[in-house]
């Protein structure tokens, strides 16, 4: 449940401000606040029986997209956190590693985001089918995702591994995904990744996160797209990312 009562920080107001442009919409439409500031579902209570499965990471946009959307239906489910070097249950399931994972009774274990919300929300076992619009095809959206990637990747991948996730309680589930997901920072790519050493990319983290403290700290690492240009904002941005 989305209690809309509570705030994060100016930090992480920062780091979240590309998600939750994208899921207020939503949010409003799922919920009301009534007088006493809580968050109430506008639609009943669906507590199928048994209680579908959806296997995540808790970092996962895609995972959130689909626990969004069930939140929206307001539909009971178990939710199983997959550590980060898990390969053995995505596997076993689908086939391979991905995440979410949909699993419910004797049905094949389904994939995909957008084809388990499809899914969702035309079932009339999980609510009244129709509730969730349709993706609207903003082409704005897709650039502005475009623009501020380099951004979000030096931002946030190295805070995901600082930040007491399920997915990356040990070691070995950070190194995982250390080892899997490159910071932007000079020439460096995903082939270039995979050649450093582990020390190596302990010292690119750690760069990353003293270079996107600066435009955190001018709240200016990511603007929506209706945003208005500043220029002494901007220029302090692309001289802290330089």
């Amino acid at each position: 449940r989305v209690d809309l009562a509570r705030s994060p920080d100016s930090s992480m107001q920062s780091l979240m401000a590309p998600t939750l442009l994208l899921l207020a919409p939503a949010m409003a439409a799922a919920m009301t606040v009534a007088a006493t500031g809580k968050a109430t579902p506008l639609v009943p209570r669906v507590v199928p029986s048994p209680l579908p499965t959806v296997y995540v990471y808790d970092h996962c946009p895609f995972c959130v997209r689909v626990r969004l959307a069930l939140g929206v239906k307001n539909v009971k489910h178990e939710v199983r956190f997959m550590a980060n070097d898990d390969v053995e249950t995505p596997t076993k399931l689908i086939g391979k590693k991905l995440a979410p994972i949909w699993v419910n009774g004797d049905e094949a274990p389904m994939p995909e985001s957008l084809d388990i919300i499809a899914k969702i929300d035309s079932d009339p076992a999980f609510g009244t089918p129709g509730l969730i619009k349709p993706a609207s095809g903003r082409t704005d959206l897709k650039a502005w995702q475009k623009e501020v990637q380099k951004p979000m990747r030096l931002t946030q991948r190295p805070r995901y591994v600082m930040s007491p996730l399920p997915e990356f309680m040990q070691a070995d589930a950070r190194r995982a995904f250390i080892k899997n997901h490159f910071v932007p920072i000079g020439d460096l790519d995903k082939p270039s990744w995979k050649e450093l050493s582990e020390e190596e990319h302990d010292k690119f983290y750690a760069e990353a996160i003293s270079m996107s403290d600066a435009c955190i700290a001018v709240r200016a690492c990511f603007s929506p797209p209706s945003a208005i240009t500043n220029p002494r904002r901007d220029a302090e941005l692309n001289a802290a990312l330089l």
